[in-house]
């Protein structure tokens, strides 16, 4: 009977979850949008009915079953679902579905859907695509499966942009009659000769990344590509490239590469990443009078000089290039973003002339001194982790910034940030004793990591009531308050937290702690299923979730045993204590006694 009570009980407050939470999808939907991440609880859709959307996406919802029927629904995803089939999704006027990453999917039909115009199937372990018979298709995804046979895809007539990437033992020959494609993805597929996409004219976009030692020659016909990534092919030289003179992004890093003089050639360039290669001459990078963006990262050898003469650059990413000097950057007046990650001990002080910046990374510089950004006054992203910087009284002027990341620093003291009105996201983690008062005047924040900051309370996080994602493992924190009734996602590892009639409880037994490690109880399952919990030390949220019939515990005894575990903790403390003093009194006599 107890356990019917229970189950009854159990039942009612879902039932009462559910309601809650779609009142608050119905408050959320705007602009005919809707997006439903980790509900592990909301299990119907039925309300939509009712709304005029026209686009739905549901991410990480395990027990949900996507009914719907007679919707103005036209694009439709359901990802990491655990969906096993699609039958009960009757929408005839869908035309973009996404249902990657449901691995049970495997070869389910798709063919009422008749005006669908874009299908992600990636990541569903699928090996037949015969039932494919969607005429009005134009975008397909197979990535991450197990498909040999594309004999198929020869009925798709208006099919114009195709991804089969990290499918093993593919046969591209078997494309030959989809000669209409303007977009083809076959990266990591090990493919070893293209010669089949000569006859692909139309071809605006290749990527073949990560097929080692393949045959690129063909690449010559395909004089309309504007996008072309050879990535991690070991490709020696670029001379196949000349004749592609219409290319505007081109990626060919993490290759052995050395001489790019064939670049000259293309001359509409505005995106370039060679890094990881042996290039160490970059001299005739200054002749391409279009090229925005330049990825040169991890090229320890090479010379930047050249760098000077690029005034037109915006976009630069030298990152993990043992820099120490930047003496070239008194000329990029333009650039908006810049990276300099890991250049262990750089000298960041000719930064200042980059007047223009609006997203700068600095972390991993090994630098203590900020005062040289002080007139960056236009960044919006800053980066600048994993330093030695204890004072930030400099970035007193960034009124302007949405992202900042201080983690992995010495700062203690961040009143400064009461000016940065508009940031959204704020990284502190492993700033030891620092004060997050000021924090509560960050109204719009949306996401907060304070880990490991030797954190007693959180009560200054109370007023931040756009807070969807919270980070606080690795504290001394004893008392959880929820941050009202938020959607938020929380991330508790590693605490002292005890049950309270207001709070959540768990207790940190992987640090050793003498604390006794108990199951959640009814209280902190609900209030986990509300908040989301990422994770604590007794169970992850799924865990939770998927076995809650199973734990339902008395909050008194709970409750009795946190006071017990606190008295023994206590006394053994207190017994310490006197055995030092006892000690020390000790130690004194025998002084006094000697003179």
């Amino acid at each position: 009977m107890n356990q019917m009570n229970q189950q009854l009980e159990q039942q009612s407050e879902i039932d009462k979850y559910n309601s809650q939470m779609t009142i608050k999808f119905k408050n959320k939907v705007q602009k005919g949008e809707l997006c439903i991440q980790r509900s592990q609880n909301l299990t119907t859709l039925e309300f939509l009915q009712d709304f005029q959307i026209n686009k739905l996406e549901l991410r990480e919802c395990n027990n949900m079953v996507p009914k719907l029927a007679r919707s103005t629904i036209k694009e439709l995803t359901i990802q990491f679902c655990k969906l096993q089939n699609i039958d009960s999704i009757r929408l005839e006027n869908l035309e973009n579905l996404n249902v990657a990453g449901n691995y049970e999917l495997n070869n389910c039909s798709f063919e009422r859907f008749k005006q669908l115009k874009q299908l992600d199937i990636s990541n569903t372990n699928r090996t037949d695509i015969s039932n494919l018979l969607l005429p009005e298709l134009k975008i397909l995804v197979l990535s991450r499966n197990k498909i040999e046979d594309l004999t198929s895809l020869s009925t798709l007539v208006n099919l114009e942009q195709l991804d089969i990437s990290y499918s093993e033992g593919l046969d591209i020959n078997l494309l030959e009659q989809l000669q209409q494609l303007r977009l083809l993805n076959i990266s990591y597929c090990f493919v070893q000769s293209i010669n089949t996409l000569k006859l692909f004219t139309y071809l605006v976009e290749l990527d073949v990344s990560g097929n080692i030692n393949i045959d690129l020659s063909s690449l010559k016909y395909l004089v309309n590509l504007k996008q072309l990534n050879i990535a991690c092919t070991n490709t020696h030289n670029i001379d196949v490239l000349q004749s592609l003179n219409q290319l505007k992004q081109l990626n060919i890093s993490e290759n052995e590469i050395e001489d790019i003089n064939d670049l000259k050639y293309l001359v509409n360039l505005t995106k370039l990443n060679i890094s990881e290669t042996k290039v160490q001459n970059i001299q005739m990078l200054s002749k391409l009078e279009f090229l925005k963006e330049l990825d040169l990262s991890k090229n320890p050898e090479m010379n930047f000089q050249p760098l000077q003469k690029m005034v037109l650059l915006q976009n630069l990413q030298l990152q993990s290039n043992m820099l120490k000097q930047i003496s070239f950057f008194n000329e990029l007046m333009n650039l908006e973003y810049l990276n300099l990650s890991n250049n262990k001990n750089l000298d960041i002080s000719p930064i200042y002339y980059l007047v223009n910046l609006t997203n700068l990374d600095i972390s991993y510089c090994n630098i203590n001194d900020i005062s040289s950004i002080h007139l960056l006054m236009n960044l919006e992203v800053l980066e600048i982790s994993s330093n030695s910087i204890y004072d930030i009284h400099h970035l007193q002027n960034f009124v302007k910034l949405t992202y900042l990341n201080l983690s992995y620093n010495s700062v203690k003291e961040i009143s400064v940030i009461k000016q940065f009105i508009c940031l959204k996201t704020l990284c502190l983690s492993t700033n030891k004793g620092i004060n997050i008062t000021p924090i509560q005047y960050l109204t719009q924040l949306t996401a907060l990591t304070l880990t490991e900051c030797d954190l007693y309370e959180i009560s200054a996080l109370r007023p931040l009531v756009n807070l969807e994602y919270l980070e606080i493992g690795r504290n001394n924190i004893f008392f959880f308050y929820p941050i009202r009734d938020l959607d938020v996602s929380v991330d508790v590892r590693f605490n002292l937290i005890i049950e309270s009639s207001d709070f959540f409880t768990f207790f940190d037994t992987k640090e050793k702690s003498k604390f006794i490690k108990k199951r959640p109880n009814k209280q902190q399952i609900l209030l986990a299923s509300r908040m989301k919990i990422v994770d604590t030390t007794t169970s992850s949220i799924r865990d939770i979730n998927s076995k809650r019939k199973n734990y339902y515990y008395s909050k008194k005894q709970i409750v009795e045993d946190t006071i017990n575990s606190f008295q023994e903790k206590q006394h053994e403390i207190l017994l310490q204590l006197t055995n030092k003093v006892v000690l020390l009194f000790s130690l004194l006599d025998e002084q006094l006694f000697c003179q």
